[in-house]
């Protein structure tokens, strides 16, 4: 009994004792950061969104670039008519989805078109583009439609053109167009372009970073001077003047003219910009690392034991300096998304109809008086995204800083 009681109370003490993975404790670390977790929620749902725009727009109806001028500047929850193209397409749709056959041969019995055609592929071709909401208001206006073969058909176009109607859930912006919609897909290009720039700058601050630290000397000298330079300009002006910079001239006749010829010219021009101003700091920060880690034991041992350097850079020091490199890029995310919006705003930045949240404020600028939401929404967008990203870097340098990791 005291045996059993003895093993008990010793394997009690080796549970109490178990170890724990590092990822293990980093993670719980975070997760009591409750600012940092909110912050990733908001980030996953906005990537959510993201990601399913295409759906939500399938789903809803709605359209990013869908204009329509006579319904301009409406208020949130407004039920509006759609527009004549619309409700074209919405018919052309309809009438090309239905049973042709007694579709054709009841327009036919009632004498409905103006013309004479035998063949019945090239009817089917004149009905559905021979005026088809005039046609459906006509089909709808007969009587008796019970003995017709397309009764079926006709019900189904009955409900069609009684839906011609829209809700807008947040209104309507300057050219009639969806705000709901055009946040949704503004949310895809703004995110996107935070998300490669952190990226890719991250890459290029990790590669100046450490050829500087590692080699020191000239090459120290030389990569930090320039780093110096860049970091000297004021960001926001030099982003103003290169982005006034028209591709097309710079890369027109050569291998990189799929950028001007683009459909997102404008979102590629962002990237592109924002990468090559945006690495400085993190490259400074890795360079930092660096300096103190190659001086270290396991450093010098493997230097000893012949390994070349690009192992020992590989191997041993970018490991130990991807923690801090991952905090400053998650903040550095931030970052970029409020360039972009202040280039977008200005003008400069993502060219309409392509929607990002910063073109979305300066279109709303005229009418900031008489439609406010179109300005607060997308400026909310942009702190509630900026603020969650800094959560998150700051959850992270909390779990990742050695002095609060408890053993």
């Amino acid at each position: 009994m005291s045996n059993q009681g003895m093993s008990t109370q010793a394997t009690g003490v080796q549970v109490d004792h178990e170890a724990q993975s590092m990822t293990r404790i980093l993670l719980e670390q975070f997760l009591e950061h409750r600012m940092a977790v909110a912050g990733l929620s908001v980030i996953v749902l906005f990537l959510a969104v993201a990601l399913l725009a295409p759906v939500i727009s399938t789903v809803t109806g709605l359209d990013p670039d869908r204009q329509n001028v006579f319904n301009r500047y409406q208020p949130p929850g407004s039920h509006l008519d759609l527009s004549t193209h619309e409700r074209e397409l919405r018919v052309q749709s309809f009438l090309r989805e239905a049973d042709r056959s007694d579709l054709i041969r009841f327009l036919a019995g009632r004498d409905l078109l103006e013309f004479a055609v035998d063949d019945e592929d090239l009817l089917y071709e004149l009905v559905t583009q021979h005026a088809p909401v005039d046609l459906a208001e006509t089909l709808l206006g007969l009587q008796a439609l019970a003995p017709d073969p397309a009764r079926g058909d006709l019900d189904a176009l009955r409900r069609l053109v009684a839906d011609f109607r829209s809700f807008h859930l947040l209104g309507t912006d300057e050219l009639g167009r969806d705000v709901l919609i055009r946040l949704i897909y503004g949310t895809r290009v703004s995110v996107t372009v935070g998300l490669l720039v952190a990226f890719v700058s991250g890459l290029i601050g990790l590669l100046v970073g450490s050829l500087a630290g590692y080699y020191g000397g000239r090459t120290d000298a030389i990569l930090m001077r320039f780093t110096d330079a860049l970091l000297s300009l004021p960001i926001l002006v030099v982003l103003i003047v290169v982005s006034a910079i028209d591709l097309g001239k710079v890369f027109g006749g050569t291998p990189l003219a799929f950028i001007v010829e683009s459909r997102h010219e404008s979102v590629i021009k962002m990237i592109l910009i924002l990468c090559l101003f945006s690495w400085m700091q993190a490259a400074r920060l890795v360079r930092g690392s660096i300096l103190s880690i190659k001086e270290q034991e396991f450093v010098l041992a493997a230097r000893v034991l012949g390994a070349k350097d690009r192992t020992i850079i590989g191997a041993h020091i970018i490991p130990n300096v991807i923690a801090p490199l991952l905090v400053a890029v998650t903040l550095g995310i931030g970052n970029a998304i409020l360039f972009e919006a202040a280039l977008s705003f200005l003008g400069l930045g993502i060219q309409p109809p392509t929607p990002s949240w910063g073109n979305m404020l300066n279109n709303a600028q005229e009418m900031v008086q008489h439609a406010p939401t179109l300005a607060i929404l997308p400026g909310l967008l942009i702190l509630f995204t900026v603020i969650s990203f800094n959560y998150v870097g700051d959850g992270l340098r909390d779990a990742i800083d050695p002095r609060s990791i408890r053993r």
